[in-house]
């Protein structure tokens, strides 16, 4: 290893038979090499906050201020988004400048929508899972009906006086104060409207896909925003070297 010449060395004075290091030039010089690795840390810290800062840039321009029920149009405006009326719902999420060209469609099957307005479709009941027979089908206007409990169940009455949606089997052996109890009979059950395996798996499948493109629609966003960043930003790159003269 080189060594550097005498003149440039740190003398080194001893005291005693302590045996201790008394420089105060090298402790200066050791203090001055970590406040220069603490503040190059520091500019790098710094230059990812603002360039994290200056990621949203592009779609705070692009969006503006509107609110959550507009979108924003060829012009500039903003411009609410289009109700639908029952049974129907936008194709897709509408608001806060986005969503331009979505439109009002039918509300998917087991699926309903009452009123007009901006709300999605709302799930129906099943009555089947609740224990319930089943008064009314569910259309994509309106909710599914049930009605009495199934025989062999019967609806918990809650300390307000309300009563659950859902039917519990009458177990063994049953209430004596609930007459559903009292007597059984075997009825077959209607059939469940729940998804089927199948279309359990497509829709896991479909999920997957769309995960996927928002992932790579996410990368690219980044991989434009940092290009900006670099050539289209002075502002940003201006706070940038601003930030390191402070340092200096």
């Amino acid at each position: 290893m080189e060594r550097l010449p005498s003149r440039l060395r740190c003398p080194r004075v001893r005291s005693g038979k302590s045996g201790q290091l008394q420089n105060p030039a090298g402790i200066y010089l050791i203090r001055a090499m970590a406040f220069r690795v603490l503040q190059e840390r520091a500019k790098t810290f710094l230059t990812i906050l603002l360039f994290l800062g200056c990621l949203p840039c592009k779609v705070i321009c692009e969006t503006g201020d509107c609110r959550q029920q507009e979108f924003r149009d060829d012009s500039g405006n903003c411009v609410l988004c289009k109700p639908c009326g029952p049974g129907m719902e936008l194709s897709k999420e509408c608001g806060f400048g986005y969503g331009e060209d979505a439109q009002c469609v039918t509300c998917r099957p087991h699926r309903f929508k009452e009123d007009w307005g901006f709300q999605k479709c709302k799930s129906c009941l099943d009555c089947a899972l609740l224990n319930r027979f089943q008064k009314a089908n569910c259309s994509v206007t309106s909710d599914a009906v049930c009605g009495d409990c199934l025989p062999g169940f019967y609806r918990k009455t809650k300390l307000v006086g309300f009563q659950d949606m859902e039917c519990v089997p009458c177990g063994d052996p049953p209430p004596p104060y609930e007459p559903h109890c009292t007597s059984k009979v075997n009825l077959v059950k209607i059939a469940s409207t729940a998804s089927s395996p199948r279309d359990t798996a497509l829709a896991a499948v479909i999920c997957s896909a769309l995960a996927t493109v928002l992932l790579a629609l996410l990368i690219l966003c980044v991989i434009y925003c940092k290009r900006q960043f670099m050539e289209k930003k002075p502002s940003c790159e201006f706070a940038v070297l601003h930030s390191f003269s402070l340092f200096e």
